[in-house]
């Protein structure tokens, strides 16, 4: 696994929108780079100020991302989620990313990126925020800054969540993978960039730790994604699952938490942890080695490079 070196106060930050744009919010883009700006050196394409729907063409996301490519960054920070940017996932120039070893973040649509790069480049990458979300100052924003810049932080349940444990207390330990399954079902699994077994196998010795951010699945179709999962052998070395927060439908809990145990059975399973798109949420750190543990009504995650 290669890992992207820490950030600091020289390093180059770039923005760029491969899906949504931020003309419905430019104040608060904005913000977001004045915040980033306290902490690196941050440049920009011009489309994060393009339409919310899709920032623009994609043959004009894709030339901006080139451009900024072309530039000395150190980090690439994908401005907003959206529905698009799987338009570009054939143009991507990931071995030039994986190359110049960039730290990639982003969440939500930017998942299928991130995940491609981990899985089928080997290059860990950041996942809990896009760019735009830089305008706040919570606290989970300054742990996202602390482990760009490399501090080996314990991220802890934050209160405003009630995070449970199907299956009561543990601990456990593994290279954690994932994102928001909407879009791996639709834009990663089973095409030409799903590397998913391969990477499993390389790494079985440590246990495969996955994470799942739900953004508008029910349960019946998260039933069926997970079950494709298993029945394709993405969990051969996997007991631990995270499930973040939901902005599926109004279903009872009840019924969405029996479709994941029905699919998973005996493993170590979290709900509603500060994983998604409803704040406060953790970084995670695809492809790092994470301690997982679940005591005392709270969860913890520790990551950190494979020694």
């Amino acid at each position: 696994m290669k890992y992207p070196n820490n950030l600091n106060k020289e390093s180059l930050v770039g923005i760029t929108a491969l899906s949504s744009g931020a003309k419905d919010c430019i104040d608060e883009m904005n913000q977001a780079i004045n915040n980033l700006r306290k902490h690196f050196n941050v440049i920009y394409t011009l489309n994060i100020y393009g339409d919310p729907v899709v920032s623009s063409s994609k043959e004009e996301r894709i030339k901006e991302l080139n451009e900024i490519l072309n530039e000395d960054i150190n980090a690439l920070i994908i401005a907003r989620g959206g529905d698009n940017l799987c338009d570009t996932l054939d143009s991507i120039n990931y071995q030039k990313i994986y190359d110049k070893g960039l730290l990639v973040g982003g969440m939500s649509d930017p998942t299928s990126l991130l995940y491609i790069l981990t899985t089928k480049y080997d290059l860990a990458t950041y996942y809990g925020i896009n760019g735009k979300r830089y305008a706040k100052t919570d606290d989970y924003i300054l742990n996202n800054i602390k482990l760009l810049k490399g501090e080996n932080i314990i991220q802890k349940s934050y209160k405003e969540r009630n995070t449970i444990s199907l299956n009561g207390d543990f601990k456990s330990k593994g290279i954690i993978i994932g994102g928001c399954i909407d879009t791996l079902r639709d834009h990663v699994f089973n095409t030409e960039f799903d590397n998913t077994l391969n990477f499993i196998e390389k790494y079985k010795e440590y246990n495969i730790v996955w994470y799942f951010d739900n953004y508008a699945l029910t349960s019946s179709e998260l039933f069926k994604t997970l079950k494709y999962m298993k029945d394709n052998n993405y969990f051969k070395y996997s007991n631990t699952f995270i499930f973040g927060n939901t902005c599926y439908t109004d279903e009872d809990d009840d019924i969405y938490i029996e479709s994941i145990k029905y699919i998973l059975e005996d493993s170590n399973i979290i709900f509603n942890a500060n994983i998604g798109h409803i704040d406060p949420v953790f970084t995670i750190i695809n492809g790092s080695l994470s301690t997982i543990e679940y005591k005392n009504k709270e969860l913890t995650i520790l990551q950190e490079r494979i020694r």
